[in-house]
């Protein structure tokens, strides 16, 4: 996939959009062809770089890797902006079934699960043609989820997702960046027609998790070890 793979499709989507729409789905890439830059310091960045999000008003900001650096600690109380992981894992052994989804009670085949420090709680989204929308899902049914699957314990708060595809039969689960699942979201924004779509969108929808399957690497699973749970 051209532009950087994930980073690309936020970049060629970021083309397609109106000025006045909101940053969490933008890229700094200048497409007039001249170099991204870092939004902290403005320095020429190149289009496959790191991002730092602003849990205040969840939106990414790219950042060169001086900028990035002085965010790979912990958090600190006060601190701005959190560094978004570059980390991807495909979760070939987690456990959620059909009844389970079903109980979850999500209109749509897609979503992404974070923890939102602010609200102390998981807080569960799925991409749609108007943005990203939050599902009123049940807590107990979320707890029976993270009970089956301790490995949600590892996701990074605020910066890092379970991102859910059960689209066209697929039942694919991933730990991404929470800058991929913005990405998902733009894809959908710009490609979606009409009432269903279109054929278009689900184009891209499947080279976008075609490109997250090349680029994720399976989880492995210590040696006895129940499934679902980390090292």
């Amino acid at each position: 996939m051209a532009r950087g793979g994930l980073r690309g499709l936020i970049d060629r989507t970021a083309e397609r959009r109106a000025a006045d729409q909101p940053a969490a789905d933008q890229d700094a890439a200048d497409h007039g062809g001249n170099p991204c830059r870092c939004e902290l310091c403005a320095a020429p960045i190149p289009a496959d770089h790191r991002h730092l999000l602003e849990p205040a008003v969840r939106e990414p900001r790219c950042a060169c890797r001086p900028c990035a650096l002085l965010f790979e600690h912990p958090p600190a109380e006060g601190d701005r902006y959190r560094l978004v992981p570059d980390r991807r894992w495909y979760l070939p052994d987690f456990v959620l079934d059909d009844a389970t989804w079903a109980s979850l009670d999500i209109p749509v085949q897609m979503a992404f699960a974070c923890h939102d420090s602010a609200e102390g709680r998981t807080v569960i989204r799925y991409p749609g043609p108007a943005g990203a929308v939050e599902a009123a899902v049940e807590p107990a049914a979320w707890a029976a989820v993270e009970e089956a699957n301790p490995v949600l314990r590892r996701l990074t708060p605020d910066v890092e997702a379970l991102l859910v595809n059960r689209t066209r039969d697929a039942r694919d689960h991933w730990l991404v960046p929470i800058d991929d699942c913005f990405a998902l979201v733009a894809v959908l924004r710009s490609h979606w027609k009409g009432l269903a779509g279109g054929q278009d969108v689900w184009n891209e929808v499947g080279a976008f998790f075609a490109e997250l399957r090349r680029r994720a690497k399976p989880m492995p699973m210590p040696v006895g070890v129940s499934k679902g749970v980390p090292r």
